[in-house]
């Protein structure tokens, strides 16, 4: 099973590239951006809200970056 996924955006011009990784022992999401930046996206079930953690915010809102990591999975929480 590939628990890895690919993408790009396009945030005012720039072409943003994401590397992400599920990891199913944490349900937690490893976020590269532009192969650099490094950070973990995280649903919390309680509050029903994504959030980050481990580094810098991404360059585009959780809440999009939520957006597409699902659409990339094919998965909506």
């Amino acid at each position: 099973m590939n628990l890895s996924r690919e993408f790009t955006q396009e945030v005012n011009g720039t072409t943003i590239s994401f590397q992400v990784t599920y990891n199913p022992r944490t349900h937690f999401f490893a976020v590269v951006e532009n192969q650099e930046i490094h950070y973990t996206l995280v649903f919390d079930p309680a509050t029903k809200e994504w959030m980050t953690k481990d580094g810098p915010q991404p360059a585009i809102p959780v809440d999009q970056l939520a957006q597409l990591v699902q659409k990339s999975f094919g998965v909506f929480v």
